[in-house]
């Protein structure tokens, strides 16, 4: 599971990225209990009614703690400033949005870095997550060409049911995102109705997404799926997911480009590893955040990787990954969902 960046210089990015997008949540619950001083923008497609739509499905209560938390953190003046940097300059009382006014302060200095930092990654990247390349010394035993990658469910377990009166009904979608960095949005299906202790079992494995693995150009090449597990999902949360990926894709390839002068224009290799796991961790450090301020108990999405140094690659030999885990909490539940990857032809 994808919930850091090995890479200082872009985790920094990346965490300005998430305060950015949390300004944007700020002024929505804000503007809750004070609309006339804090105006939403008109512009439909802001980051602000993007959470606002999250904002609406929860109760009176919680929105209007939400408002009064980010008013209190409004007064804190220095303290906010320290902690918020050259970004305490946002005012959240403006008609503009957060966006808007984040590009007329311009990109900050102290963030930029070489280019050749970026196209050097540190070799911690995404460990175990690399297939063997065949030995160049032993032509013979080099494996066939594989040309498709999947994510294959093996199984679902509800390790605690959520609040919900009755059976839990799940459901899981997602969104697929390739060697290009073009996201894919994989329609939701449902998995069954759970009780404690219920599992569903896929065998043979259940394939959930797949990828081509000869497009794009350069190796490695990473692969990142975001599951997304609801209960129902009456909220739409698989559809929140999915713009908020996207909003996130826009804005880590933009900033990372400021960063590195450009160095983020090749798709595949390192930066694209890199990019990759910037925007799962920021998808997955505003989730987070906005469960501490909306007190929003949606189930967070999980992102898994696999990266393909070739089309000869395997793990451990053999074009299967070992089975992987990714745990779901969410409305005082948790499920464990159990994966694997798989090269074919």
């Amino acid at each position: 599971m994808i919930t850091d960046v090995p890479h200082a210089k872009v985790r920094d990015v990346t965490e300005r990225v998430v305060q950015e997008l949390i300004l944007a949540a700020d002024k929505v619950a804000a503007h809750h209990v004070e609309p006339a001083k804090y105006p939403l923008p008109a512009d439909r497609a802001a980051a602000e009614h993007l959470f606002l739509r999250r904002f609406d499905t929860l109760g009176d209560d919680r929105k209007k703690k939400a408002g009064v938390t980010v008013l209190a953190d409004v007064r804190t003046g220095a303290v906010r400033s320290r902690r918020l940097g050259d970004l305490a300059r946002v005012d959240l009382r403006s008609p503009a949005s957060v966006d808007t006014q984040v590009k007329r302060l311009g990109f900050p200095e102290r963030l930029r870095f070489p280019a050749d930092g970026l196209r050097r990654p540190p070799a911690s990247l995404v460990p175990g997550l690399l297939p063997d390349e065949p030995a160049p010394s032993r032509p013979t035993a080099v494996p066939i060409a594989l040309h498709r990658l999947e994510l294959r469910i093996r199984r679902v377990k509800c390790l605690n049911g959520t609040f919900a009166w009755g059976s839990d009904e799940i459901r899981l979608a997602g969104t697929g995102v390739d060697g290009s960095g073009e996201p894919r949005q994989i329609r939701p299906f449902k998995v069954r109705g759970f009780d404690d202790g219920d599992v569903r079992l896929y065998d043979p494995p259940r394939r959930f997404h797949w990828f081509g693995l000869d497009e794009g150009i350069g190796h490695p090449k990473s692969y990142f799926v975001t599951l997304v597990l609801t209960e129902d999902d009456g909220g739409g949360l698989a559809e929140y997911v999915d713009t908020l990926l996207e909003l996130v894709r826009k804005k880590v390839t933009a900033h990372l480009a400021a960063a590195a002068d450009g160095a983020t224009g090749s798709s595949g290799g390192p930066v694209g590893i890199l990019v990759g796991m910037a925007i799962a961790t920021a998808v997955d450090r505003v989730f987070d955040r906005l469960a501490d301020l909306y007190g929003d108990e949606e189930f967070k999405p999980v992102t898994v990787c696999a990266v393909v140094p070739a089309l000869t690659g395997r793990w451990a030999g053999r074009p299967v990954t070992a089975p992987a885990v990714a745990d779901f909490h969410g409305h005082g539940g948790h499920y464990r969902l159990t994966y694997d990857w798989r090269m074919y032809d």
